[in-house]
């Protein structure tokens, strides 16, 4: 009769307790955010009233600085989508390159408020909260309390994480939407997680990488992937930890085991494809509406965007360097790249450390978003989404405290700056 082996012992995080919950409540994400926001809010504020403007002040809320400063450049393309709807105008810069989830909230949040401008203030904020909220739990829940903690002040004191604290831009419910996603797709409810994906594939062009993000880490908890599995599959015991489990050693004479075992999907899994439906619901209206169903790819060449070698190969960009004679704008500029290159390299620490579900989504985020500007530019609020990459970045710091230090002081100091030159108007992303 063959000898019970005794169950394997739990290694969840450090600060995990003894029954397996958490230590650290959820809401405390929810709690920094609102702190960093009342900061925030006083920079936009003292600086809309007291500091000139870039380009002159766009006359919303006359009165209300603190209004006043989270409403610049896409904001009044969202405007005009969420009072008027979408127009197309052959040959020109058209509101059809915008994508409907953010501009739709606005509109019936404009009911709600008198004003669809307000209305977007207050999405984008509740949006960053949640997504503080969410992603302070999914830093917790795989990561040393130090870690956590750590990571958390890298994602929310990130140089371009205004635009998740009152931007009227649609970042925040785009990053809300996909980290709700994963973490529905974590609790195995694939339905909701498919729902959740479909709402950032309807607020972004670049909402696909959600998709293949959430395929990759379904197929990866089913165990599809037996040689390198990261937790446990969807059906079982929800998986605290995220450090790879080693693998059990290989009986003498034993076959090895498949890299991709296909009998483990199951047909209920299809519920996380729901999440394409964001954009194919957007292609199904372009098409319908103005004959053409990838109308918003096409429209972003008068924006000197697309595809093609001179998007590929950056030209724009080093033309835009060496054409700038002042060093702040040099830097404001070449942050962009920076921030991508730091991004990309910590992407493997994110295979290793998290799976391939969240490698392959941090990764697409990072590369397709830099890839199909002409520039980089924009690239800074871009990196945002790629949350799995502070938490990678975070666990390097903890073991370097001076460095750790200065990192998070020198990005609250550049947070601050940064939100006061976009409440004034400078395009810094």
């Amino acid at each position: 009769m063959p000898s019970r082996q005794a169950a394997p012992t739990r290694s969840g995080p450090p600060d995990a307790a003894a029954d397996g919950r958490p230590s650290a409540p959820w809401w405390y994400g929810a709690v920094a955010f609102g702190a960093l926001a009342v900061v925030l809010w006083a920079v936009v504020g003292a600086s809309v009233a007291w500091l000139p403007f870039a380009h002159g002040r766009t006359g919303f809320f006359p009165g209300s600085p603190w209004l006043e400063g989270w409403v610049h450049f896409d904001s009044g393309w969202y405007r005009e989508i969420a009072n008027h709807g979408y127009s197309y105008t052959p040959g020109r810069q058209s509101s059809v390159a915008y994508f409907p989830a953010y501009p739709l909230a606005m509109r019936a949040g404009g009911v709600v408020v008198g004003s669809t401008l307000l209305a977007g203030i207050l999405i984008t904020l509740a949006a960053g909260c949640a997504v503080a909220t969410m992603v302070w739990t999914w830093f917790r829940d795989r990561l040393s309390p130090t870690a956590a903690w750590t990571a958390l002040g890298l994602f929310l004191l990130y140089p371009y994480a205004f635009y998740l604290f009152g931007a009227v831009y649609a970042d925040a419910v785009f990053i809300a939407a996909v980290l709700g996603a994963f973490l529905l797709l974590e609790g195995d409810h694939l339905w909701l997680a498919g729902l959740a994906g479909a709402v950032a594939t309807a607020s972004r062009p670049v909402g696909l990488v959600v998709v293949a993000g959430l395929v990759v880490r379904a197929l990866e908890r089913r165990g599809v992937f037996p040689r390198g599995r990261v937790d446990g599959g969807i059906g079982g015991p929800p998986a605290r930890e995220a450090g790879r489990r080693p693998t059990p050693a290989r009986e003498p004479g034993t076959p090895r085991p498949a890299l991709i075992d296909l009998h483990r999907i199951r047909w209920g899994d299809a519920a996380i494809l729901i999440s394409a439906a964001g954009l194919g619901t957007y292609s199904f209206f372009l098409a319908r509406r103005f004959g053409h169903p990838l109308l918003f790819a096409d429209v972003e060449k008068y924006w000197g965007q697309g595809a093609g070698p001179h998007t590929w190969l950056k030209l724009e960009f080093f033309k835009g360097v060496t054409n700038f004679g002042d060093p702040p704008s040099w830097l404001a500029y070449i942050a962009h790249p920076v921030v991508v290159i730091v991004a990309l390299a910590f992407v493997p620490r994110v295979f290793r450390r998290f799976g391939w579900g969240y490698g392959v989504f941090s990764l697409l985020a990072v590369g397709l978003a830099a890839f199909s500007t002409k520039d980089f530019f924009g690239s800074g609020r871009y990196v945002l989404a790629a949350f799995p990459c502070f938490a990678a970045a975070a666990e390097m710091l903890v073991t370097q405290p001076r460095l750790r230090a200065w990192v998070l002081g020198t990005s609250a100091a550049a947070l601050m700056v940064l939100t006061s030159l976009f409440a004034r108007g400078s395009y810094i992303s």
